[in-house]
């Protein structure tokens, strides 16, 4: 075959380029610290890291997740201490009012003190964390407790604050308000129902109608379609709130007041459990309003007016209950906070343990790579010399 000089040139360029790629390859490596920069450089081993990368990112968001819950059933806990130490001042009170030989001036100052407690028990239940308020439900950003005319309105939900803390794991962050501070009057179905059967049924609330229908498009109507319907009415928005429990629909008041109850069409409030024969609201799936605001305001009342026996067997008893009450949902807390913290620790763990792995998969050994550099740089110097060497003859010397 006949090499030309034409043909030596293109040789030698052909070269001369691959080394200069192989030389920008690890001058690459070496000042990004990275073995992979594109996916040709390694395809499989580029699949490894991604996954890697894939499951760090899950688990910062999950530890992320459970720092947030840490922090905000922390301070869930905080304020249900402050409810307690204020209420077992109040219990001192009450044990004071029932003292048979006070004057009703002296149980009235009594309850100028414990209105003062009341204030300030309103204000642990509208304890905020970021902006948020902790005791309001999922209704984070409405304010939940607040006194009118002496009396209690909360404006929150019956909902938990939700967080995933693992792949398929969901943890409940706080305690709703109306689970310790204030329950207004409250009345629930029978259990077993099935609500689709009663499908374009309607009854009223407060007089407000509301119908049997279905809001989520899944074809079936549920209870959770019911309380769309009812949380969602502006009608009633002030003055009932729904939910359930996957088995039974319950309503509650805002108010330690009662809510009116009324059949539109068939007996369906009878047949649910909501209203006895007479058509008032059954006393067995019913119960009045509670909770350590609604105690404390008939502990005001009953100092107002001079009701001993009230104070002394209904009011210390009730308070004796609730503290007990404010003991379990601090336990339940507790358990939460430690499993919050627990996972952040094993989730430390793991994050450590991947960040391992993909740097001996995509990390430089730096000595390695200097070395392979300066390899990389003679090859191109002695490559560069001998085509010098090579292509030295020039059109003159051809000419000659």
């Amino acid at each position: 075959m006949r090499v030309t000089h034409r043909m030596i040139t293109h040789q030698v360029m052909t070269n001369l380029s691959t080394i200069t790629g192989r030389l920008l390859r690890v001058q690459d490596m070496l000042s990004s610290g990275k073995t992979l920069r594109r996916p040709s450089d390694d395809p499989v081993k580029l699949n490894h890291v991604l996954l890697l990368r894939t499951s760090i990112r899950k688990l910062e968001q999950y530890m992320q997740n459970a720092e947030d819950g840490a922090s905000w059933l922390n301070l869930t806990d905080t304020s249900l201490n402050q409810a307690t130490e204020l209420l077992q001042r109040v219990r001192t009170l009450a044990i004071q009012g029932a003292n048979g030989t006070l004057t009703l001036e002296d149980r009235m100052m009594i309850a100028t003190e414990v209105e003062k407690y009341l204030e300030e028990l309103v204000g642990v239940g509208n304890t905020s964390y970021a902006g948020k308020y902790i005791f309001a439900g999922t209704e984070t950003l409405t304010m939940p407790f607040v006194l009118r005319d002496g009396r209690t309105v909360y404006q929150g939900n019956g909902a938990s604050l939700l967080r995933e803390v693992e792949e398929g794991v969901v943890m409940k962050l706080g305690v709703p308000g109306d689970e310790v501070f204030f329950r207004g009057f409250e009345a629930w179905s029978n259990e077993g129902i099935d609500v689709a059967a009663y499908q374009g049924e309607s009854f009223r609330i407060n007089g407000v109608e509301v119908t049997v229908d279905d809001h989520d498009g899944s074809g079936t109507v549920t209870f959770d379609d019911l309380v769309f319907s009812i949380n969602t009415n502006v009608a009633l928005k002030d003055s009932v709130y729904a939910f359930t429990d996957g088995k039974r629909l319950f309503l509650r008041s805002r108010t330690e007041d009662a809510f009116t109850l009324e059949e539109v069409s068939g007996t369906l409030l009878q047949e649910w459990g909501f209203l006895d024969s007479s058509g008032q609201i059954a006393a067995t799936n019913s119960r009045g309003a509670s909770g350590i605001l609604k105690i404390v305001q008939d502990l005001v009342a009953h100092l107002k007016g001079n009701e001993v026996e009230r104070i002394s067997q209904e009011d210390l008893a009730r308070i004796d209950e609730v503290l007990d009450l404010l003991l379990k949902v601090r336990a339940e807390v507790g358990a939460r906070t430690l499993r919050m913290e627990n996972a952040i620790n094993r989730f430390n763990d793991f994050t450590l343990n991947f960040k391992k792995l993909l740097s001996l998969d995509e990390d430089i050994d730096v000595a390695e790579v200097v070395v392979q550099l300066q390899e990389h740089q003679s090859v191109y110097q002695m490559a560069l010399a001998a085509a010098a060497r090579l292509l030295q003859p020039t059109l003159l010397d051809f000419l000659r």
